[in-house]
Parts: structure tokens; sequence; C-alpha cells
């Protein structure tokens, strides 16, 4: 599962293996790797750009790469973005989203189960049911 965060600061990698991505800082001065299209797609394209913004991270395995830049038998963990956002409501949204989906599912199976004529006792049990 995501874990919720802001970014708070970060600077794109720089150097002649790098690939423009970036290394973001939380309030607990966690790294956090965001690949460079997540940061365009916010419209931060280069340090001067940089506002803070609000993440999903979660930790990934990855292959490490060698001077050269070529990957290894290496694994590794890393503190990765999974999704950003510009704003804390749309972090929340983004969060709370397959919730609300059950929730909305429920609904409409009550909806449709008291359309039916179950009792409301039947409702009851199709619905802790289907949880």
């Amino acid at each position: 599962m995501a874990n919720m965060t802001q970014i708070l600061s970060g600077n794109f990698s720089k150097g002649e293996n790098a690939k423009g991505n970036f290394s973001g800082y939380d309030s607990e001065g966690d790294r956090i790797f965001i690949f460079k299209a997540q940061m365009e797609g916010l419209g931060i394209k280069t340090d001067a750009d940089f506002k803070p913004f609000f993440a999903l991270v979660k930790v990934k395995a990855i292959q490490v790469r060698d001077a050269e830049g070529e990957l290894t038998d290496v694994i590794e963990q890393r503190l990765q973005a999974t999704a950003v956002f510009k704003t804390e409501a749309e972090l929340y949204n983004a969060k709370n989203s397959s919730k609300r989906l059950e929730l909305g599912a429920m609904l409409d199976l009550q909806k449709t189960a008291s359309a039916s004529g179950l009792s409301e006792s039947q409702m009851d049990a199709l619905l802790s049911a289907s949880i």
C-alpha cells in the first residue's frame, strides 16, 4: 500500500549517465525517487521550477546500475513515487478512490436489493457478505 507524503525539496539528476529523474525529500528527510515524466506532469522541468507537491510513495525493488550505466544483478530497495499531485485534495482523492468505489458498489447493491423486495435483515446479510 502506498503512503502519502509531501515533497518539500529536491533536485534533478545531472551528470554523464543521468536520465533527468528527480530526488525529492519529505519532512523526515527521506529521499524519494520520482521519474522525470511525473515531474513534467506537474509542470516542474528544472530545479528552478520546483514548488512543494504531494505524492503516494512505496518501497520498490530495483536493479542497481554499474558505473557505465549497465544493470547489475544487485537488487536494492528504493522509496519511489507511484503518483504525484499538485494539491492535497488531489492526493486525498486518489488515496480514497478505491474505498469510494467499494462504498458506491455497496450502495448500488443495497438499492437493487431494496427494489427486489428483500427485507432489511436480508439486505444487511447481503451487504455484510459483500464486504
